[in-house]
């Protein structure tokens, strides 16, 4: 089990960790994964990543983007660039106080997703929050880049849980762009990000 930074936090991992026992895996005959083969998923060794990544090793990641990015590493937030002034980007734990209480009101929200929400409700490290205040308008994308750096091979496979949410206030806008990929050197090795954003 993970130490949770926030009561918020906690609270996703009591919910996500009921709600999966009730959740069965999904099949063909579902809609959403009629054409989604999840039979690797369920016949592999399942290991989740187990630490944020060194600094050493962060360095070698490059987020080519001409747009304002965060950087992510199985599932934790490594970097960020600098946003407009009142757009709070970063880890829920870093919030501030007036922000936060509107910000919680979302993190366990969706009760109910899938099994693979669930899951990423109790292995996420933190959450990684976008914040866009009334009536503020984003002038750039918003780049998201996830790397996975802690691979396995065979049936072993290390799992990052990134979870990510957005709130934007009456009137505020902004776009958002995912980008997911390995750590370059590492092709070879089995990834799974399963993010909820």
């Amino acid at each position: 089990s993970l130490p949770s930074p926030s009561s918020s936090l906690q609270k996703l991992r009591e919910t996500s960790s009921e709600s999966i026992l009730s959740t069965p895996w999904p099949s063909r005959r579902d809609e959403p994964f009629r054409f989604t083969d999840l039979s690797f998923l369920r016949n592999s060794q399942i290991l989740p990543t187990s630490h944020p990544p060194h600094p050493s090793r962060i360095s070698a990641i490059n987020l080519h983007t001409q747009f304002p990015h965060l950087t992510i590493v199985d599932g934790h937030l490594v970097q960020s660039s600098e946003f407009q002034k009142g757009v709070y980007v970063g880890s829920l734990s870093g919030l501030a106080p007036n922000i936060m209480e509107r910000v919680s009101e979302f993190v366990g929200g969706f009760d109910g997703g899938d099994l693979f929400w669930s899951i990423n409700g109790i292995g996420a490290p933190d959450v990684t929050v976008v914040y866009v205040p009334e009536g503020c308008r984003v002038e750039s994308p918003i780049h998201l880049g996830y790397f996975a750096m802690e691979g396995g091979s065979g049936e072993r496979m290390k799992v990052s849980n990134p979870r990510v949410v957005v709130v934007v206030e009456k009137g505020g806008e902004v776009d958002i762009i995912e980008e997911f990929s390995a750590i370059e050197g590492n092709d070879d090795q089995c990834y799974w990000t399963n993010s909820a954003l």
